[in-house]
């Protein structure tokens, strides 16, 4: 019995039976036409028998040949499909999220929630004010706050927002008509550095009724640049945060801070979940994507984009 041929070689006679063509195996294969004729050549000096003949300028299997053909094409067939497998048994189930500072506390205080259901998922969590863009390989999602203006990105709205103002109880204490805009503008107030600032001046104005009134006017003493490093010196008492009401919510929930104002119309920046266009979403990628357009709206439900 003549000795097992290479498995290159068997490859090569498999692509040449599917098209019948030396031509158009070596391109699917991506080699040479002399390289596909030399190794089928080799197998035949293995197994002792033509396995293809020519006709006119074309090619055909032998009898032999085409009685080999459908072996060597489920072989291959299940060949390529245990490579699959053991690829996808060795490969880590891992996303990576791009996610902007303000909502990266929120996720990984949620993230256990999704551990419960898809425990095999590896979840890398990327902090960053940079947009991702369609040539950024090494994320596959990223969460924005903005106008849904980013090229060659797929983009999902997934919440809307409204501007709070908010603060300490511990501030309003002595204050004889409790929360009104009067005694607020008699207390200090936290400087603000975001791209939604007009919105954040129009809801001072409305708050006092005086359209000459803006963040820059109020926070003359303290000057706190990060949103998240604005909402923990409003929490310690040290003055009135403008905000996003995404933001404040938690703090909201556990009465470390008291809500104000809040403008009743939402802003013209919205979260989004993005991805790109060109690079299609991993299998568990897409399962995090469903699972956190599903949770924002959730913990956020007066805020859901509908």
């Amino acid at each position: 019995m003549p000795s097992f041929p290479s498995m290159n070689a068997l490859r090569v006679f498999a692509a040449v039976g599917q098209y019948q063509s030396i031509q158009q195996a070596a391109k699917m294969l991506n080699i040479s036409e002399s390289a596909v004729s030399q190794q089928i050549k080799n197998l035949e000096e293995k197994l002792e028998v033509k396995l293809i003949e020519k006709t006119g300028r074309n090619i055909k299997l032998t009898e032999k040949g085409a009685l080999f053909y459908p072996s060597i094409e489920s072989g291959m067939l299940a060949f390529s499909e245990g490579l699959k497998i053991l690829d996808s048994s060795r490969r880590e189930k891992l996303v990576t999220i791009s996610v902007i500072p303000t909502m990266a506390k929120w996720l990984i205080h949620r993230l256990p929630d999704f551990k419960k259901t898809h425990e095999d998922i590896r979840v890398r969590v990327h902090s960053s004010n940079t947009p991702i863009d369609e040539h950024d390989i090494d994320v596959d999602l990223s969460l924005r706050f903005g106008l849904g203006d980013y090229p060659e990105m797929i983009t999902i709205p997934v919440l809307q927002d409204k501007i709070a103002i908010v603060a300490a109880p511990s501030l309003l204490t002595n204050n004889p008509e409790r929360d009104t805009s009067k005694y607020a503008l008699s207390l200090p107030w936290l400087g603000y550095h975001a791209k939604d600032i007009e919105d954040i001046n129009q809801a001072i104005q409305s708050f006092t009724g005086d359209p000459s009134q803006s963040i820059d006017r109020l926070a003359s003493k303290i000057d706190v640049h990060d949103a998240v490093f604005v909402l923990e010196a409003a929490v310690s008492g040290q003055g009135v945060a403008v905000t996003k009401h995404t933001l404040a919510l938690p703090f909201l929930k556990s009465q470390q801070l008291i809500c104000l104002f809040e403008m009743p119309t939402f802003t013209a920046f919205r979260y989004y979940v993005v991805h790109s266009k060109k690079r299609p979403l991993t299998k568990e990628a897409k399962v995090f994507r469903d699972w956190l357009i599903t949770a924002l709206p959730e913990y956020f439900p007066d805020l859901t984009v509908r």
